[in-house]
């Protein structure tokens, strides 16, 4: 409770007003279902676990490239609270380990290791998908249907159970989650996993840590630059007509952008080239090997 009550008092204090009177939105005190909630934090641990028993296989094997992930995932959860505030987003006050504290914000706990596993399970398919030289309509049947919809059914479950909400005066919310907030997470995969190929491809050896910095860089810009306009229209408390018209921009941005990045001349010809002979070498372990040689020098 103290939690959400500070929230309002400081967004009253900084001239916020109730959605309707042209200023930020104030954000609802929530009440998790403590059941639900317990459960997202053991399965978001549970999952980050996974994605270091899965990164240390790999090193073993010779492909750094998870472990590379793995770090830049756990530094891309620390934007959450970025992506909070201009998103509208409030998590309720009485989820279970509620003490993670990040940019001045108290958060879940689970926003600690939150991402990393949908970067380095994800984010490496992504990229395996590209160099095997995926067409479009795969990586896109993948990215929103095989990993979309069920993210997009969890937040909904999450708002259904008081664990989060997009708040303000929001009228493209489908069950709780805004129709951008769908698309972007629908899209955001094909842009980590271009990211990636082109990281492995003209970064070779050490300099694949380059990848560090630049995943949550591209995370964040992406989500912030193709959604700024719906954004706006919603930290503005703007009518339905203006946010209808930010959300459609923002949708069509943020598929526009993940299909710019497909079409990268890079790509397009691993495309082309995808029938390479049987038994060549695997792009992801000749280049894990060259990462780990470059690092013994």
């Amino acid at each position: 409770m103290r939690m959400g009550s500070s929230i309002t008092v400081r967004a009253l204090e900084l001239g916020a007003g109730p959605p309707g009177d042209g200023q930020l939105p104030v954000p609802p005190v929530l009440h998790a279902n403590h059941t639900a909630a317990l459960a997202m934090v053991i399965a978001l641990y549970a999952g980050f676990a996974a994605a270091v028993v899965f990164s240390i296989v790999k090193l073993m094997r010779r492909d750094p490239l998870p472990v590379v992930l793995l770090v830049a995932g756990f530094i891309a959860c620390q934007m959450e609270p970025l992506g909070d505030y201009v998103g509208f987003i409030v998590y309720a006050p009485d989820i279970p380990y509620f003490h993670w504290w990040v940019m001045g914000r108290q958060m879940p706990s689970f926003i600690l290791v939150g991402l990393v596993a949908y970067l380095v399970f994800g984010g490496y398919y992504a990229f395996r998908l590209i160099d095997r030289g995926a067409s479009i309509a795969r990586v896109a049947f993948v990215s929103a249907v095989v990993v979309g919809i069920p993210e997009v059914v969890m937040e909904m479950l999450w708002r259904h159970w008081g664990i989060i909400s997009y708040y303000g005066a929001n009228p493209t919310r489908i069950l709780g989650v805004p129709l951008y907030s769908i698309v972007q997470n629908s899209a955001l995969l094909p842009v980590l996993g271009v990211t990636i190929f082109v990281a492995v491809r003209y970064l070779p050896g050490v300099k694949l840590l380059w990848l560090i910095p630049a995943i949550p860089g591209v995370t964040i810009g992406y989500i912030v630059g193709t959604t700024w306009v719906a954004y706006q229209a919603i930290g503005s408390s703007a009518p339905a007509a203006v946010v209808w018209f930010g959300a459609l921009y923002s949708c069509v941005t943020a598929v526009a952008a993940a299909y710019a990045l497909l079409r990268l001349p890079i790509v397009r010809e691993r495309r082309a080239t995808r029938s390479a002979p049987l038994g060549a070498e695997p792009r992801p372990a000749a280049e894990g090997a060259a990462l780990a040689d470059g690092a013994t020098r």
